[in-house]
C-alpha cells in the first residue's frame, strides 16, 4: 500500500526495531534546548528549536523534505513517546536491555573505527601491492579477455577522420584529444573519450568497438567505425587472454582491497588478544544451552 508524505511519521514507527536504532543516532537534546532559541514546535514541555531542526536535517535525512515534514515527524514522535512513558514502556526492563545492547554496539563501533579502520588510508603502499602481485601473480589470472584501449567518438565522420589523421602523424592520444577539446568547432562534435582504460567484452560498447579492438595490434590506430553511438576511432595499447596474468594496474585496486582487509583482520585479532590478556575471561560450555530444537 502506498504511503504519502503526510502519513510517513505514523507509518515509520511501524518499521521496528530498525527505527529505534536510527532514532538513537539522531542528535539528542531537542527536548532540552540550551539558551534562548527560536521554537518551531512544542509538545507539553518538550521544544523543537530552529537550531535542533537544522541539526536533524543535516544528519542524513532526505534533504528535499520540507521543514513541515520534519516538524510533523518530531511532533508525532513526542506524542508517541509521552504515551509510551505513560504506559510504562519507557522504563521497562526489555527496553533497558535493548538500549544497553545498542549502547554497547555503538561503543564497540567507535572503538573499532579508531583501532582497526583508522589506519586504512596509509596502510597499503605501492611497494606492498607490487610485492603481493609478484609473489601471487597466479591468483589474479584473468577470467575473461581484457584489452587496454583508448577511443574517441564523434557525431561527424569528417572530424573523426581528422582526429585519426593526427594520430597517424604521430601525435600522442591525449594531445590529439586536447586539441579537439580546445577548438570550439571540433569540441561540439566530440561525444565521449576514454584514455588508456581497461575493458572487457561487457564494458566496451557498442560491441563493434570490442570486435574492432580484437583485430588490432599494439598501438595500432583503427579506421573510423560507424556505430549506433557515432563515429569512433580506437587505439589498442595491449590485450590479455583469459587465463593470462594481467597487468598490475588492472588488479591494483583488487590487491589493495585484499591487503587492507588482511591488515584490518590482523589489527582486530591483535586488539582482541590484548584484551583477552588484560581481562579475566571464563567460558563454561557445559552451562550453555546446546539442545537442538525439536523437529516438528
Amino acid at each position: 500500500m502506498a504511503v504519502g508524505r503526510r502519513g510517513f511519521a505514523a507509518t515509520a514507527w511501524l518499521l521496528l526495531p530498525g527505527i529505534i536504532i536510527a532514532a538513537l543516532l539522531l542528535p539528542a537534546g531537542c527536548s532540552k534546548p540550551v539558551g534562548k532559541k527560536a521554537v518551531v514546535a512544542k509538545v507539553d514541555n518538550a521544544e523543537l528549536t530552529e537550531a535542533d531542526l537544522n541539526v536533524v536535517r543535516s544528519s542524513g535525512a532526505d534533504p528535499l523534505m520540507p521543514p513541515r515534514e520534519y516538524i510533523n515527524d518530531w511532533v508525532v514522535t513526542e506524542l508517541l513517546y509521552l504515551e509510551a512513558s505513560r504506559r510504562g514502556f519507557a522504563d521497562s526492563e526489555e527496553l533497558k536491555q535493548q538500549l544497553e545492547t545498542v549502547r554497547k554496539r555503538l561503543a564497540v563501533a567507535a572503538l573499532l573505527q579508531k583501532e582497526v579502520y583508522s589506519g586504512d588510508s596509509a596502510s597499503v603502499t605501492d611497494d606492498a601491492i607490487a610485492e603481493r602481485f609478484r609473489s601471487s601473480a597466479d591468483d589474479f589470472a584473468l577470467h575473461e579477455d581484457v584489452v587496454n584501449a583508448s577511443y574517441a567518438t564523434f557525431n561527424d565522420r569528417n572530424v573523426a577522420n581528422a582526429f585519426r589523421s593526427e594520430l597517424l602523424r604521430g601525435q600522442q592520444w591525449h594531445d590529439a584529444v586536447w586539441q579537439m577539446e580546445s577548438d570550439s568547432v571540433t569540441r561540439s562534435h566530440l561525444l565521449r573519450t576514454a584514455d588508456h582504460q581497461y575493458f572487457t567484452r561487457t564494458t566496451l560498447y557498442p560491441e563493434e568497438l570490442w570486435k574492432l579492438a580484437r583485430t588490432l595490434g599494439n598501438e595500432e590506430v583503427s579506421f573510423v567505425i560507424r556505430t549506433a553511438g557515432g563515429y569512433s576511432v580506437l587505439r589498442l595499447h595491449g590485450s590479455k587472454r583469459q587465463g593470462e596474468i594481467p597487468d598490475l594496474d588492472y588488479v591494483r585496486n583488487d590487491i589493495r582491497d585484499r591487503l587492507m582487509i588482511e591488515q584490518r583482520r590482523a589489527r582486530y585479532e591483535q586488539l582482541v588478544a590484548t584484551l583477552r590478556a588484560r581481562h579475566a575471561v571464563e567460558v563454561h560450555l557445559d552451562h550453555a544451552d546446546t539442545t537442538a530444537p525439536a523437529s516438528e
